[in-house]
């Protein structure tokens, strides 16, 4: 899974924020299909009045997926807007799961249907 940082309009990010992000993100490898690409762009903008201001945008693609996925979140410290953003990809990918597991289930009559067929040489 490759991971790209990057600060929009030349902002400059500290490396405490990138360590975090790749501690945090790195633990969904085993969950995506490679190539998987995260690409976080950190903005902050000065035209708050509560200091909620430092946000993250996220993009995820990956193969299987027909249009990337979005992410963004807003708050007051790039830590916290981090945690957020983890909290969300999770949700994200627990969702994909579970309608991928969903779709690829029958219900439980057509199977014992097709069980007898087979056992009576219908098929």
């Amino acid at each position: 899974m490759q991971i790209i940082i990057k600060g929009s309009k030349g902002f400059e990010i500290f490396d405490k924020n990138k360590d975090y992000i790749e501690k945090k993100f790195r633990k969904f490898e085993k969950r995506v299909k490679e190539p998987a690409v995260l690409e976080f762009s950190f903005h902050h903008t000065h035209a708050t009045r509560a200091n909620i201001d430092k946000g993250i945008h996220l993009t995820f693609t990956m193969p299987g997926l027909t249009e990337p996925e979005h992410i963004e979140e807003i708050s007051e410290h790039f830590n916290e807007t981090i945690d957020l953003l983890q909290e969300r990809f999770d949700k994200f990918l627990s969702r994909r799961r579970e309608k991928k597991i969903d779709a690829a289930r029958k219900p439980k009559k057509y199977m014992v249907a097709e069980k007898l067929q087979k056992d009576a040489g219908e098929i």
